[in-house]
């Protein structure tokens, strides 16, 4: 029962058990916490987004924006069921299924049955409390469905309409508490799960050992300084034939020392040179 424990039970003054309107809650009543709203009979589970029963229908339900696929428009409301939500992640990780308070509201549908809206202050909604929670009235499911929600998992979607005659809801009236536009997008396609594509799982590559991987993979030769190894087997290498160079050099032989430059002697004579610097007195 989570927090609400015994002696708060106790101090319950409304039976939440009940379709429709709670004698003594006023439209648009606001409350601080989800035990207020148990005490005050609104709605009557501690931590559950709908309270209802599968055989009977919904008594009501608390909007709060959990779920990726969610969409408040005030009048109308597209709401995501229960199940397959990460505790931690806030992700869809699994498929939803047509039990519990999904059940009692496709329940609600096939029965006509009016259901009891609380809107949350974390549901980015202009149409959200600025704190708390608020009583809106009642709401009629006119579809409930089972569509392939954003996540690629199978959700469980209700649209809910107001009833009218409920006077105009806060954030239409321009008294707007919580100053979120509502989204945009156009609601998920209400085809049902077996004509819409599914998201398949990213299986990940087996793991594979490096050494595995090399066993059953040859490889190729290696050349390091005009010597060519070989794998066989293992991981170390084997020694080969040498491979020949562009040179036609084998192993052990080197290239020949360049020759070393010709210095040219000069081809002049005697007579030559005395012409180029006279000496005094020589003939």
């Amino acid at each position: 029962m989570g927090f609400l424990k015994r002696s708060i039970k106790n101090l319950q003054k409304r039976e939440p058990t009940k379709f429709g309107a709670i004698k003594g809650v006023e439209l648009f009543s606001k409350y601080a916490s989800r035990e207020d709203l148990f005490i005050e009979g609104v709605h009557g589970v501690a931590e559950g987004g709908i309270h209802g029963r599968a055989n009977e229908g919904a008594f009501s339900i608390v909007v709060a924006g959990r779920y990726d696929d969610d969409d408040d428009r005030g009048e109308t409301i597209y709401y995501t069921g229960e199940g397959g939500h990460s505790r931690t992640s806030e992700l869809q990780i699994k498929d939803q299924e047509w039990v519990r308070g999904n059940a009692a509201l496709r329940t609600s549908k096939q029965r006509n049955l009016p259901v009891r809206v609380i809107r949350s202050h974390v549901l980015r909604s202009r149409y959200a409390p600025a704190s708390g929670y608020r009583y809106d009235g009642l709401y009629k499911v006119i579809k409930a469905e089972q569509i392939v929600g954003n996540s690629g998992h199978a959700v469980c979607r209700f649209i809910l309409e107001r009833l009218p005659g409920q006077g105009t809801l806060p954030g239409d009236d321009g008294d707007v508490k919580h100053p979120v536009a509502s989204s945009s997008r156009p609601p998920v396609s209400s085809s049902s799960t077996s004509s819409l594509p599914r998201r398949d799982p990213v299986l990940a590559a087996p793991k594979r050992s490096i050494a595995k991987m090399r066993k059953g993979k040859a490889r190729e030769p290696a050349e390091i300084g005009g010597i060519q190894f070989k794998y066989e087997g293992g991981t170390s290498p084997v020694k080969t034939e040498p491979v020949a160079s562009s040179f036609g050099l084998g192993i052990g032989q080197r290239l020949p020392p360049a020759p070393a430059p010709v210095r040219e002697e000069p081809t002049f004579s005697v007579k030559d040179l005395y012409k180029a610097h006279p000496v005094p007195g020589f003939r």
